[in-house]
């Protein structure tokens, strides 16, 4: 399968300085540390919707509008590599610690 294969635009071009609220981002820590799949979705769809350039988002990371779409819907199933190229994208920085 050809999905998220290679993006056509680089994360470069897409930034410049579009600061992502917060809140957004604790929201985003909590929901993965708690591994809640569906509110990971939600702030991920939440920040490319109010991003600058919404709409590049489906072409930066290679895929089709509608397969975005459905891939952060509450019924897609998001790989993690697509949750590790949407942070990426957005640049957001993803750690990991012991507990």
């Amino acid at each position: 399968m050809r999905f998220l294969s290679k993006p056509k635009i680089s994360r470069e071009h897409f930034l410049v300085n579009k600061e992502i609220d917060p809140k957004l981002i604790k929201e985003l820590s909590v929901a993965l540390d708690d591994l809640n799949q569906e509110k990971i979705k939600s702030i991920l769809m939440t920040i490319s919707k109010t991003h600058h350039r919404a709409a590049s988002i489906p072409e930066i990371l290679g895929i089709s509008r509608s397969s975005f779409y459905n891939i952060l819907s509450p019924a897609g199933n998001p790989g993690f590599i697509t949750i590790l190229r949407l942070l990426n994208l957005f640049d957001i920085k993803l750690s990991v610690e012991k507990r």
